[in-house]
């Protein structure tokens, strides 16, 4: 995508923004069911709570209305990836919390006011913050090459989900599995080169051994 379609975008041509959600959709329905799959192995998410398809939804309305917070330098179709896992990781925290007020004892005192949860993060400033590379990282200069297969690493996850930690997951699936660049993979996880290499590796390490 050439920057010109991305200014468009920016400006306000939802049809170019559709076309570049519809181009990446089987990707982005596939990460959804492995973000849903581990937030409900660890408790976050109750069974049956969400689906792939309104969870990326959600992510992609986010991603439109905050289209011009992309940072410089992440791809657009990176953004799309940025802002799922961050809708999925602020779901998690918001089911979380509702848990965790759920679990009062019934003698204790409520909040005087009711707790509102929806939107999840629409005032929530942190949620743009990005990480901004070193612009003097040259990327190239990363040594090594990581020839995680696709297909085991997919079996590896959808066969238990924890297998993997959060990131490693992410990094393996946007480097090995969608084919992100390592720099993209980079800003979308806000982590250096060789942070991400590391996890990467530890996710091939970790499915060979099982």
């Amino acid at each position: 995508m050439t920057q010109d379609i991305w200014d468009k975008i920016v400006a306000g041509d939802k049809e170019a923004f559709d076309r570049l959600v519809e181009a990446e959709m089987a990707n982005l329905l596939e990460a959804a069911k492995h973000e849903i799959a581990y937030y409900r192995s660890v408790g976050d998410y109750p069974p049956d709570f969400m689906t792939p398809e309104e969870l990326v939804a959600e992510a992609m309305i986010r991603a439109w209305d905050n289209r011009e917070k992309k940072p410089k330098g992440m791809e657009p179709r990176a953004w799309l990836y940025a802002m799922l896992f961050r809708a999925a990781d602020a779901i998690a925290a918001q089911q979380r919390e509702i848990q965790k007020h759920e679990a009062l004892a019934l003698e204790e005192e409520l909040p005087d006011a009711p707790l509102v949860f929806d939107p999840v993060y629409d005032d929530d400033e942190e949620f743009y913050e990005w990480y901004q590379p070193d612009e003097a990282l040259k990327w190239e200069d990363i040594i090594g090459s990581i020839d995680l297969e696709p297909d085991l690493l997919i079996e590896a996850v959808e066969e238990a989900p924890q297998r993997l930690e959060q990131k490693e997951r992410r990094a393996a699936l946007l480097y090995c599995r969608f084919g992100l660049s390592l720099e993209q993979t980079c800003r979308v996880l806000e982590e250096k080169p060789e942070t991400v290499t590391r996890l990467v590796q530890k996710a091939k390490e970790k499915i060979s051994a099982a």
